[in-house]
């Protein structure tokens, strides 16, 4: 069974570029930021500063390329520390999107001094 999710989390790993969250700071490009924790999670800490909650259980119910979300948009997901990420990333490539990188944990993006939007 361990060896079965580590393969999916290095398959999904290998999939999902893991960008810097210094590079996302200082780039002009406009992403949709996905935080794929569950609510409760983001409740208790906060979220990246205009990123969307849509926890990973319900991604590919929510998300879908259309009129309103390019297939093309840059979008970055992460959440604790990037392995629900890297699969969140990979469902996303998997019903359409084509530019997809994950961000990695929340906790990264607030040791660096990224702006954030408070606890609920």
């Amino acid at each position: 069974m361990e060896n079965k999710l580590q393969q999916l989390l290095e398959e999904a790993h290998a999939l999902v570029k893991r960008v810097s969250v210094n590079d996302i700071m200082t780039s002009q490009d406009n992403y949709c930021i996905i935080d794929v924790r569950e609510p409760d999670e983001v409740a208790q800490s906060g979220k990246v500063k205009n990123a969307l909650n849509i926890p990973r259980g319900v991604l590919e119910f929510r998300m879908k390329p259309d009129q309103e979300i390019q297939a093309d948009q840059p979008i970055l997901v992460y959440c604790g520390g990037g392995s629900r990420a890297a699969l969140a990333g990979k469902t996303l490539l998997e019903v359409g999107f084509t530019n997809v990188q994950n961000l990695g944990g929340f906790k990264d993006w607030v040791e660096a001094g990224g702006e954030i939007d408070p606890p609920a």
